[in-house]
């Protein structure tokens, strides 16, 4: 401890603000009066075994604004960095995080001089705001949930605390099933993986390029997961429940072949072939006005499938990807004949 204000004079800004915040953990409690003997200490809570989770009652949320539940009450901080923050400890969650990584995403390439300085405030502040719901001290935060490490630092969490954990669980065991050719079961986990969404992954300010690739690749599974489950829809007989989805879905992505397949498929099923064909027609000529080039081998099997009324466009079995692998092989076959022939 400094006993002369002249110390401070030679200290570095790092160790200033070490010695604030031992200052502030000492000044917590009261300190015993002169002349008289100090209150006994009170009785040490039992022992956590190291299994056990002391932020066992929080759910932490990425998928949508970032959410820190603790009783059903949200207790995430405000400060948009303190949440940029968290939010970079939680898609590492249970993995070191550099403390230069940490800097990279707060101020991308106009880090201050005094950046790395003011992250450990930062991370003073975050096991404060843990200390809330663990209770004892800011040191017991840093020994069991928010740990320094090497060169940077890890949030421990449990894999059910996590939605982006559960959502990404969900969703292989969704394409699993699917696989498997259970449909129904396929449906349920991926109906339960987008119900964890409730809105875009989205953060109060500029997120640095990891956050940013971390937020894609999330949005590129959700996609992934909704095309997947009405593809199990599909395969379950659904096709006028899936209708409106994927009429929806080829106006937001215009040039997507397996959504324009897909509705192909469903209007076909539904008894309306000359819709599935203008759709078709339709997806042609915006491919060759934006992009000069036909649509894939895939997609205009599938054609030629609707216009001879192919048997395997009924066949329930067959994932969207697996109809058209086959239907593939049979144009190729059909070509091949005629060429020998």
């Amino acid at each position: 401890m400094v006993t002369k204000f002249a110390e401070l004079g030679s200290m570095s800004h790092e160790e200033k603000l070490t010695l604030l915040a031992a200052l502030l953990e000492s000044a917590a409690g009261p300190a015993p009066g002169a002349g008289r003997s100090p209150d006994p200490p009170p009785a040490a809570p039992p022992a956590r075994r190291s299994t056990e989770n002391p932020l066992a009652g929080v759910r932490f949320e990425l998928l949508g604004p970032l959410v820190i539940r603790y009783d059903g009450v949200d207790i995430a901080p405000s400060a948009p960095k303190l949440r940029l923050v968290l939010s970079a400890l939680l898609f590492n969650a249970n993995q070191p995080v550099g403390a230069s990584v940490l800097v990279r995403e707060l101020w991308s390439s106009g880090a201050p001089r005094t950046a790395h300085a003011t992250l450990q405030t930062y991370m003073f502040k975050v096991r404060k705001l843990f200390r809330g719901v663990l209770g004892g001290s800011v040191e017991d935060v840093a020994r069991e949930v928010l740990l320094t490490c090497s060169g940077g630092y890890t949030l421990r969490v449990d894999p059910n605390q996590l939605d982006i954990f559960e959502f990404d669980d969900l969703v292989t065991a969704g394409t699993a099933a699917m696989r498997a050719g259970d449909y129904e079961q396929a449906g349920a986990h991926l109906r339960r993986s987008l119900a964890l969404w409730r809105g875009n992954v989205v953060h109060q300010g500029q997120w640095g390029p990891q956050l940013r690739a971390q937020a894609a690749r999330l949005e590129e599974r959700r996609f992934y997961a909704y095309m997947t489950r009405i593809d199990a829809d599909l395969c379950l007989g659904r096709h006028r429940e899936t209708t409106s989805e994927l009429a929806s879905l080829v106006v937001e992505h215009p040039l997507h072949e397996s959504a324009h397949a897909m509705l192909m498929l469903a209007l076909h099923r539904s008894g309306r072939t000359p819709a599935a064909l203008e759709v078709y027609r339709r997806f042609r000529r915006r491919m060759l006005g934006e992009l000069g080039i036909e649509p894939s081998e895939r997609i205009q099997a599938m054609h030629l499938a609707l216009l001879s009324t192919e048997p395997l466009l009924t066949d329930l079995s067959l994932t969207s990807d697996m109809l058209l692998d086959r239907l593939v092989a049979r144009a190729r076959a059909a070509s091949s004949s005629t060429v020998t022939g």
